[in-house]
């Protein structure tokens, strides 16, 4: 979070609003106060009552005008691609979003199983995201199978080239419309959910339904460079080094 919210500054982006659960407001917000450079205008935001990334955007509404970048707390993007956010972020339309993928042999650290969403697209833009489970294999290629695939399903190959999302998001404003509407029609009774999670409504869903109801459109923009995300607690000692040899 500390060097995805520099990465942004220098990028363009002039201030980082922070969507907190209350059990860490205190915690993150002293953390903020004592590493993040005074010059770093941070607005905190309480995520709203439906779990999931949907509504943690959505409860930013009240402090947000115009086009605006989206990320994850526990990914780190990159310079590169904050600048490539930050650039493309300027040129939405207001039925226009965009996402910037990698690579997916550049977002994976270890040997550990990841989700990954295979971005497929046509003329540039969005089609699907589709959620994949991601392996590497004895022979350092790279297996898959979809996220909600029935036991002995034979895992498929990937080449590592394949675009993926890491929810590094664009959106113009009409999204708050949008995000209203799905949290509005939310069934918690009815709702998919993870074991061991609440009900949820995830971003990438909410944007699926966009795309296909041809009620949006979605650029996908490539950048170089790694993601480096933190996934299993494994990860940690490997993501420090990582750190440490590239700042």
């Amino acid at each position: 979070m500390d060097y995805t919210a520099k990465d942004a500054l220098e990028a363009g982006f002039d201030r980082v609003v922070l969507v907190l659960r209350d059990e860490v407001r205190d915690e993150l917000l002293e953390h903020i106060v004592t590493y993040w450079p005074a010059e770093i205008s941070v607005t905190p935001v309480t995520q709203g009552p439906i779990a999931g990334t949907a509504q943690a955007v959505a409860s930013t509404a009240p402090v947000v005008d115009g086009s605006f970048g989206v990320v994850n707390a526990d990914d780190l993007y990159g310079s590169i691609a904050m600048k490539v956010l930050a650039h493309e972020v300027e040129t939405l339309r207001p039925d226009e979003h965009v996402i910037v993928g990698y690579r997916l042999d550049q977002t994976i650290l270890t040997d550990a199983p990841v989700t990954r969403g295979v971005c497929v697209t046509a003329g540039g833009y969005l089609e699907i995201v589709e959620e994949q489970k991601v392996q590497r294999d004895p022979a350092g290629g790279l297996t898959t199978r979809p996220i909600h695939a029935a036991p002995g399903v034979t895992p498929a190959r990937l080449s590592g080239g394949e675009v993926v999302s890491m929810n590094l998001w664009g959106f113009s404003n009409g999204i708050y419309d949008d995000l209203d509407r799905a949290l509005g029609s939310f069934d918690p009774t009815t709702a998919a959910q993870s074991e061991g999670k609440p009900p949820e409504v995830l971003l990438p869903d909410v944007v699926g339904r966009l795309v296909a109801s041809g009620l949006a459109r979605v650029r996908v923009v490539e950048t170089e460079g790694r993601c480096i995300g933190l996934t299993h607690p494994d990860d940690v000692p490997l993501v420090r080094s990582i750190l440490a040899g590239a700042r």
